[in-house]
């Protein structure tokens, strides 16, 4: 054996080994289990073929992140000295189209648009169809159009499949936006994946190029791939058949963004002559982790069957920690966190795992208090979040009108036809006459430059001050902010966008009212700018580090790929992890909520904390739930139970029926 391959096979495992040595003629199916090292598995495979006479020209490589082709495509070179193309699905279809565009009647140099085009291109669609946005949304249309274009369905198709006029009228506007992107000789990002399937179904001899050019096909974290990727990789290999798919089914969680576990369930079906080889030895976790994990995902039918071990002892036992409420849930995790810190731990060896955004705030609050730095990972801080800040400069307004920072957030939110140019009119007025921003706004006929849609809008806005101003001390914070709602349409506008981003949006703007509940319920004297004050500290730009030493927060879905020694799981409970929109789906909406319960629980190398609420506030509501189904899958002699009541028994809802499930924990 020469001296390359025994540095490519060097510290592997037996299933490890076999999965890089696979004959390189044969379809290969890796199931790598959470923590197998299934990254060093693709880049040495890569590497093994070169050693075996694969021409480095012939291997296309594919993940999912830029950063990810980038790191594999570095290991290999590290390896064997070679260049290999590993990028992206839609980087690596980016260059396939260019090559091939004449086929396709594109101009070589065709435009790439971002959301950002695509919006104003939509915008444009609607103006020329006579369609008003509260009709049908910009982004929501967006959205509609991108999720269509990953299941390959064209205009015609979804108008076909349309469940009701709206669906119907965003296939009509995709098929103007189609027009015009031909006119415009420009791509958006999911046809760049779409168009190169069509290119290869209408044209078998540029396929046949394309598959004796790309031999080697190897994909990563294949569970995740969409439709119209799935039918990419099946075109390209179908004729040598010579393809690496490493993934793992128990670990699929992106469904809400079209990846389909079937593509990797049905790989065997699609390539019959396939081995398939498990990695289920995880370097990660220890024993109770593990058990734990293999003991919740078993309840998944969906799945490839395989089983976690490891070797790195037993370790502790898990804590599940039954809170009285949200605040008690959040104290009880800084408590742990500074206990840790005091044994000499960092806060980047923890982190806080969530299944909603929403969630974060009363975390936030918790560590505030107790002067924990934290970072959060997909997402953004709660009071810095759009929906939240507008709605707070509209009560800002009522209680400071000459909040000029506060005015320019919203003056224009919601829309009132008050654009950039009208506010440099309005600067200019001011900076002319002397007068203050304020003072100018309410002169705002009296600006030649203005045109009569923008005095108009202005004036609207100035006359919903004033009357929220009257407001101001006869009416509760909350009453204040229903109010501000009712009369700006904010909640409504964002309801017609129909997107994910829409329904977040919506969740944080109710929690919100949890914020001012709680508020109002325990000051002495409540009242809207010592609200505006209690939160002042809360708002400042934080000065902590955003770097090393910082406790990371982060929902559920941010959580693949990463992993903590100290990890924290709160919000078990039913309604919330699983999430209630899951509840009375089909058993397939129930498994992707415990694969990512599974996906959280893997992510430990060391310690795990579980933990729900008897009461919880969340979305301006106050409700009792059940612990979530999750925790009666996990056997209790792996758990340890802590509680504010000692150890009372805990009603486990039953995953089949409405029953409940009585199980004792010991203190």
């Amino acid at each position: 054996m020469t001296s390359p391959e025994v540095d490519i096979l060097k510290d592997l495992n037996e299933a490890q080994r076999q999965a890089v040595t696979w004959p390189p003629e044969k379809p290969l199916l890796v199931l790598a289990g959470a923590g197998s090292g299934k990254t060093r598995i693709l880049t040495r495979r890569i590497a093994y073929l070169l050693l075996q006479g694969v021409p480095s020209f012939q291997v296309l490589g594919v993940t999912f992140t830029n950063k990810a082709a980038e790191e594999m495509r570095r290991r290999v070179r590290q390896l064997v000295r070679h260049e290999v193309w590993v990028s992206t699905f839609h980087s690596g279809c980016l260059k396939i189209l260019r090559e091939e565009a004449a086929a396709l009647e594109l101009p070589r140099d065709f435009l790439i648009y971002d959301d950002q085009d695509q919006l104003a291109l939509i915008k444009d669609c609607l103006k020329q169809m006579n369609l008003p946005e509260r009709r049908v949304h910009p982004k929501g249309a967006r959205e509609m159009i991108q999720r269509a274009k990953d299941y390959l369905l064209s205009p015609l198709q979804v108008i076909e499949k349309a469940v009701d006029d709206y669906e119907e009228t965003v296939g009509k506007v995709y098929e103007r936006y189609e027009q015009r992107m031909r006119e415009l000789g420009a791509l958006d990002f999911g046809d760049l994946i779409l168009k190169t399937v069509f290119l290869f179904d209408r044209h078998p001899k540029i396929l046949e190029g394309w598959q004796d050019r790309l031999r080697h096909v190897l994909i990563d974290e294949y569970q995740d791939t969409n439709h119209a990727q799935y039918r990419f990789v099946k075109l390209l290999a179908s004729r040598h058949r010579q393809i690496t798919v490493v993934g793992d089914p128990d670990q699929s969680i992106y469904a809400w963004r079209g990846a389909d576990i079937k593509n990797i369930l049905n790989f065997e079906k699609d390539y019959p002559e396939a081995g398939v080889i498990k990695m289920e030895q995880n370097y990660r976790s220890p024993a109770t982790i593990l058990d734990a994990a293999n003991e919740l995902i078993r309840h998944n039918e969906f799945r490839k069957p395989k089983l976690l071990w490891g070797e790195k002892g037993v370790g502790g036992k898990i804590t599940l920690y039954e809170a009285e409420d949200e605040k008690d849930e959040g104290n009880f995790v800084v408590t742990e966190i500074l206990n840790f810190k005091n044994q000499g731990r960092t806060f980047n060896e923890m982190v806080v795992f969530y299944r909603v955004h929403a969630q974060s705030r009363v975390l936030e609050d918790a560590c505030r208090r107790a002067k924990i730095p934290y970072k959060i990972v997909g997402g953004i801080r709660f009071y810095d979040r759009r929906e939240i800040k507008d709605l707070m400069a509209y009560l800002r307004l009522v209680v400071q009108p000459k909040d000029e920072i506060s005015l320019k957030r919203v003056l224009n939110v919601p829309t009132r036809g008050i654009g950039k140019r009208a506010v440099e009119f309005i600067e200019a007025h001011g900076r002319q006459n002397q007068i203050s921003f304020v003072e100018a706004l309410a002169q705002a006929g009296k600006v030649p430059e203005l045109g009569a849609k923008a005095v108009k809008g202005i004036e609207g806005f100035l006359k919903l001050l004033a009357e929220l101003r009257k407001l101001k001390g006869k009416v509760s914070v909350r009453s204040l902010l229903e109010k501000i709602i009712e009369r700006t349409g904010y909640v409504e506008l964002l309801a017609q966008e129909r997107t994910i981003e829409a329904a977040a949006r919506i969740e944080n703007i109710e929690e919100f009212f949890s914020v001012i509940d709680e508020y109002e319920e325990n000051a002495e004297n409540p009242g809207l700018g010592e609200f505006l004050e209690s939160l002042s500290l809360l708002t400042d730009i934080d000065t902590w580090d955003a770097g090393a030493n910082c406790l990371t927060l982060m929902t559920l879905h941010s959580a693949k790929g990463l992993e903590f020694p100290l990890v924290f799981m709160v919000g078990m409970e039913a309604g919330l992890f699983p999430h209630a929109n899951s509840m009375g789906g089909g058993a397939e909406e129930m498994e992707e909520e415990r694969r990512l319960c599974y996906v959280g629980i893997t992510r430990t190398q060391e310690k795990l904390y579980l933990s729900y609420a008897i009461s919880r506030r969340l979305y301006g509501r106050q409700a009792r739930n059940l612990p979530s189904r999750f925790l009666s899958e996990i056997p209790p002699e792996l758990m340890e139970f802590r509680s504010p009541f000692g150890a009372p028994e805990i009603e486990l809802e039953k995953e089949s029926s409405s029953e409940e499930i009585r199980i004792d924990y010991d203190s």
